[in-house]
């Protein structure tokens, strides 16, 4: 399976697993951003270091195809790692930004980083 199908399994596994599970319907906007930072918060302590890998492989994909749908972009390879690259000089990365926010906290919010994107790139 290449990259790119995964990511949007990862993405829909969000919307489809995790949102039902938890009895929220989710979507790839703002306000989804929002809720899965909240559960982020919530659950963080709780998750292990092969639960944290996981968790940011999935909801860094789904963090990511938020922002790619929202904002433009494409998921691309770059010597920063795997991100969503708007330009030459424009990226973010979402998988780095989930994994800091599940090891260090609110500090690391993702939806720091989702709400920024059209500050500072005019999106």
């Amino acid at each position: 399976m290449n990259q790119l199908k995964a990511i949007e399994e990862n993405a829909e596994l969000v919307i489809n697993g995790v949102g039902r599970m938890c009895g929220v319907q989710l979507d790839y906007d703002e306000k989804s951003v929002e809720w899965l930072d909240g559960y982020i918060k919530r659950n963080r302590k709780d998750f292990d270091e092969k639960t944290v890998e996981k968790m940011t492989n999935i909801l860094g994909s789904f963090l990511g195809e938020c922002i790619r749908r929202n904002f433009g972009g494409e998921w691309k390879i770059s010597e920063n790692g795997f991100g969503i690259i708007f330009d030459s000089k424009n990226a973010v990365y979402p998988f780095a930004k989930t994994e800091k926010h599940l090891r260090n906290g609110s500090e690391d919010s993702i939806v720091g980083l989702y709400k920024m994107i059209p500050v500072v790139f005019n999106k």
